[in-house]
């Protein structure tokens, strides 16, 4: 059960909105708006899968027989949480939706995305949503990403197009930096606090080990299973999960694969930038679920503030390292504080090098 208690608490704690946020999830399913199609199951279809030739099935999407309570799909802006929304539907079939766009007591959707409490907004309708997955990215990341999204919004482009410019992130990193880790971590303990794993209330899934080819079919299974335990939710096979996660995961490399629908109960209408189109619902390369902005920009942190990010991941790993049942979130946090201490490793001997030079440098790296 959600301790009120902890959640007014760090309610109290919440800092005002940012006022350029927009949805960061700008394909999305819209509802089926034929109720003659919106009980009926359309037949999964069989798509080619991993490189090794195996096949797998992706269930084309539609609406639930039967009503179902959907999970919160909680994470920080910038934490890849498009990828994760296609995730869920092609693992169950069943749309899933932001909590701007639909809401907790409609019984159609299997999971909605939210930022809340980083940002005010919150999923309505949500009195039966007692589960949750907790979606965590390296905050040395998520906020980078969080703040080129915000720069897309302030010039009018469409999602994930654009990587900020380098002086637009220093000057936003210095202005936003304190307020968005503190965001980050009050977001990641609303969840890990209020929804408890062990009562199998929440689950956590990292960004970067659903990316990664030897930790993401493995992650995927993690999400389908507690998904799967839902009422109503069925999920995909066992022996899919890796296509599954391959097909969504790595879906540009499957763009313009497949042939036009026949089928058209099994096309949709999806909202995009500037109009709508038409797409397989069961085709995955036709979605911009991951980004385009091109090539990756090195956004940097200053010396001080990867210290307090350092701090803060410390911190929260040993808190929850004390609570003696939180081996999964503790793993997750010991891999982004390292990778943040190698981070500020580095800052530290390119400010040395400066002073002492390139040889140095090399001798401090040893």
């Amino acid at each position: 059960m959600v301790r009120n208690g902890a959640a007014r608490r760090l309610s109290a704690a919440l800092l005002v909105a940012c006022a350029t946020y927009i949805t960061v999830d700008t394909y999305f399913f819209s509802l089926i708006k034929n109720q003659e199609h919106s009980s009926r199951s359309l037949e999964a279809d069989t798509e080619a899968g991993t490189e090794a030739g195996t096949e797998c099935e992706i269930k084309s999407l539609h609406q639930p027989e039967q009503f179902i309570v959907p999970v919160f799909a909680a994470s920080y802006p910038g934490s890849g949480s498009g990828m994760t929304h296609y995730l869920y539907e092609a693992l169950t079939g069943f749309p899933a939706a932001t909590g701007y766009t639909g809401r907790g007591d409609e019984g159609i959707y299997v999971a909605l995305k939210t930022h809340f409490p980083t940002r005010k907004h919150n999923v309505l309708g949500s009195k039966l949503m007692d589960r949750a997955i907790l979606h965590l990215r390296n905050p040395l990341h998520a906020i980078p990403s969080y703040a080129s999204q915000v720069y897309e919004a302030e010039n009018h482009l469409p999602s994930h197009t654009k990587h900020a410019p380098v002086e637009y992130w220093i000057k936003w990193r210095d202005e936003n930096f304190v307020e968005e880790i503190k965001n980050w971590a009050k977001h990641l303990q609303y969840w890990a606090n209020n929804y408890d794993h062990e009562d199998g209330k929440r689950i956590v899934i990292s960004y970067e080990h659903l990316i990664n080819e030897e930790t993401g079919p493995e992650e995927t299974s993690i999400i389908a299973q507690f998904l799967g335990e839902g009422e109503g939710v069925s999920i995909a096979s066992p022996e899919n999960m890796p296509c599954i996660w391959d097909r969504v995961v790595n879906y540009q490399k499957y763009a313009g694969e497949k042939e036009p629908a026949e089928d058209k109960t099994s096309e949709k209408l999806v909202d995009i930038e500037g109009g709508r189109k038409l797409v397989r619902v069961d085709d995955l390369s036709n979605l911009s679920i991951g980004s385009s902005r091109g090539a990756k920009v090195d956004y940097n942190f200053s010396q001080h503030q990867l210290r307090t990010m350092s701090d803060i991941l410390g911190m929260l790993k040993d808190k929850y390292q004390a609570d003696g049942n939180e081996d999964r979130l503790v793993t997750i946090l010991n891999e982004y504080l390292e990778e943040v201490e190698e981070k500020l490793k580095d800052r530290l001997v390119s400010n040395v090098s400066e002073y002492l030079g390139e040889e140095m440098k090399e001798t401090m790296r040893d």
